[in-house]
């Protein structure tokens, strides 16, 4: 867990930082500010990106996206809860991330039945744990209902991991690997492979 703070002294982990942050808030804050919904449910686009910026970015996207969110938040969305949904927000890629480099292991970086089967997995375990810690946070500080809150965060996340989410993880995966349009060593021997 060193390198969540080792990121923050590295130029490559500061540009991917401040890379994520921003683009996370730039998709999140326009939504946030119509308050679009469907059955009650905030329509989330961003939800789309956590699982495949932390299997690129690693701690950096960690901390971008939790950034990102709070300045997301801001415009349109504040309130006590939302400390926790930074939390929630940091923790989703860098477990993503954590999951992913496991569970890839000796397989090649390239986009395959195996690396979506993958990526797929991943997106489900680091959602189900991060929502299922975020309803627990509203239940537990601010009285919220766990079933129906944590109904609706993990089905809006867990829809645009697996729809948006894993089209942009076809789209994206092996040129951002090819430019070295990654941050960490992990990635060092699988550039080089590919």
């Amino acid at each position: 867990m060193h390198e969540l703070a080792a990121v923050w002294t590295e130029r490559k982990g500061l540009l991917w930082i401040a890379v994520t942050a921003f683009l996370y808030a730039l998709i999140l804050i326009p939504f946030n500010q119509s308050g679009w919904t469907i059955a009650g449910i905030s329509i989330r686009p961003a939800a789309a990106l956590p699982v495949l910026l932390g299997i690129l970015f690693g701690p950096a996207a960690a901390w971008g996206l939790a950034l990102g969110n709070i300045a997301g938040d801001f415009y349109g969305s504040w309130s006590p809860m939302s400390i926790f949904g930074a939390l929630t927000n940091f923790l989703l890629p860098y477990l993503s991330y954590l999951l992913w480099h496991r569970l890839m292991k000796g397989n090649d970086a390239r986009v395959d039945k195996k690396s979506t089967g993958i990526f797929l997995l991943v997106s489900f375990v680091a959602i189900l744990a991060c929502m299922v810690l975020l309803a627990t946070c509203g239940t537990v500080f601010f009285g919220r209902p766990f079933e129906s809150k944590f109904i609706s965060y993990f089905g809006n996340n867990i829809l645009w991991a697996m729809t948006v989410g894993t089209v942009l993880f076809w789209l994206a995966f092996e040129p951002a690997i090819r430019k070295g349009l990654v941050y960490g060593s992990e990635w060092v021997k699988k550039s080089n492979a590919t």
